[in-house]
């Protein structure tokens, strides 16, 4: 039998590892947020460039998701190997330029290309600012760290759609990308006083697999290109044909060089730990049913609920608000009470609140039984599981490899996304306007979504001890 895990002595923080948390969370909150505003303002955008493709503008909203997945590996391993506040201002500098230029941009080929230049920065700072985090907060405490960061991101996330359309409204879209590139310029002049230099923790003098990294690279990148594109491209297109075939010889071959080279872009071996299997798991699983209900709730509210897209944004951000909450209490409560115990309480949920939603939503207007409900029980449960799996997960990783962990965490999370937005999508179809009972159907494939993941966490926490190695705080 398990013993229950005595309560974890809290050690102190210092004033400036809460200083560091604040600096990594704001810029996990701005490119938060920067994924969320552009889909809000694309009507704008697309008003502005008149006579470019839908399509080709198209790459400005997927192509940020397909770039910022393929490279992270890569800015997660910079981050080990060169120094993590050199990357992470390297990072912050070519974000904020790209912002600029998106702003500026006076053709649809610049704003495309600077949306990309933007994930390229986010790719390098995302897993160097969570990683310069960890390295101030004691153990005990590591929990409340990842909480605040996962859950501004998420805030970010949140406030992204009514921030961008009350900015496009008032002033234009290009100011949803100059606002808040106050943060982002404050945490670049802060990083060398606030956060330690986390210089490079890699004592091997062997040259990265530089072929590798190329494999590992493009694989991801045609592994998110299919998934996102196939749901609008249809998928027979040749093109999504060609980016299955690609990535299902590339990746193998990643692997597969992977385990032989001395200097990997990836150790794969961390993914053989059990607690980064359930996680990775749980992170695909969850993100997909969350940003999957994401596509759905303002579909349905504005063609059936005929809701204005103001409404719809001031009636969606309160959601994930209760998530980055509900996490950083959980947090709390797992440094005194074991990880594991916290998890078992919120792991079912996000199922039910979808199930909930697969009863009560329907093209009759009627948020506060309809929505809500079901919609909090999902957050209140996405709070509880996911910033402390992820902390169980980075606690059984060695000190010198949590860059391309958080990376490869951050990578699936992002196809993960793009599989649940895909899901909805075939389900739903491309009409105008989308049958109530197409969204019926949608919110039954979400519930399954996010079962899978609770099943799985439940299942983690019960299965032998040999399998449930580090998951007893």
């Amino acid at each position: 039998m398990e013993q229950a895990a005595a309560p974890a002595t809290k050690e102190r923080v210092d004033r400036q590892a809460w200083r560091a948390l604040l600096l990594a969370s704001s810029t996990s909150m701005v490119v938060g947020l920067a994924v969320t505003a552009v889909n809000v303002a694309f009507p704008a955008i697309e008003h502005d460039f008149a006579g470019t493709s839908r399509s080709t503008l198209s790459w400005g909203l997927t192509g940020y998701s397909i770039a910022l997945a393929s490279l992270m590996l890569i800015g997660g391993r910079m981050a080990d190997r060169l120094g993590r506040r050199r990357i992470l201002r390297v990072g912050l500098a070519v974000f904020f330029i790209a912002s600029i230029a998106l702003a500026l941009s006076s053709a649809a080929w610049m704003f495309v290309a600077a949306r990309l230049g933007q994930a390229v920065g986010a790719s390098l700072a995302g897993p160097a600012s969570l990683t310069l985090v960890i390295e101030r907060f004691p153990a005990s405490r590591r929990l409340t760290a990842i909480s605040t960061w996962t859950g501004l991101g998420t805030l970010g996330a949140a406030i992204g759609p009514s921030f961008a359309a009350i900015v496009t409204q008032q002033l234009g879209w290009r100011w949803i990308f100059i606002l808040p590139l106050v943060a982002i310029l404050a945490c670049f002049v802060l990083a060398p006083r606030w956060l330690p230099e986390g210089a490079s923790t890699q004592a091997s003098t062997a040259r990265v697999d530089l072929l590798g990294s190329a494999m590992g690279t493009i694989g991801v990148g045609l592994v998110a290109a299919t998934i996102t594109e196939g749901p609008r491209l249809g998928w027979t297109h040749p093109g999504i044909i060609l980016c299955a075939i690609g990535a299902f010889v590339l990746v193998p071959l990643f692997v597969h060089r992977s385990r032989r080279h001395p200097e990997p872009l990836l150790d794969v071996g961390l993914f053989s730990l059990p607690t980064v299997k359930a996680v990775n798991a749980v992170n695909i699983a969850l993100t997909a049913a969350g940003t999957a209900s994401w596509l759905l709730y303002p579909l349905l509210l504005v063609q059936h609920w005929h809701y204005s897209l103001l409404r719809t944004g001031f009636a969606l951000t309160p959601l994930p608000i209760v998530a980055s909450v509900t996490g950083v209490v959980a947090s709390r409560y797992a440094e005194r009470l074991g990880t594991r115990r916290v998890i078992a309480y919120g792991a079912l949920l996000p199922a039910l609140g979808m199930l909930w939603q697969v009863v009560r939503l329907d093209g009759d207007a009627n948020y506060f039984l309809g929505i809500l409900p079901g919609a909090v029980l999902f957050n209140i449960g996405f709070g509880i599981v996911y910033s402390p799996i992820t902390a169980l997960a980075l606690r059984s990783i060695d000190g010198s490899q949590l860059g391309q962990a958080t990376a490869a965490f951050t990578a699936l999370r992002q196809l993960g996304a793009g599989l649940g937005v895909a899901t909805v999508i075939a389900i739903m179809g491309n009409a105008d306007v989308i049958p109530v009972a197409s969204f019926h159907n949608a919110l039954i494939a979400i519930a399954l979504m996010a079962l899978g993941g609770g099943l799985v966490v439940v299942t983690a926490l019960r299965v032998p001890s040999e399998f449930r190695t580090g998951w007893r705080r």
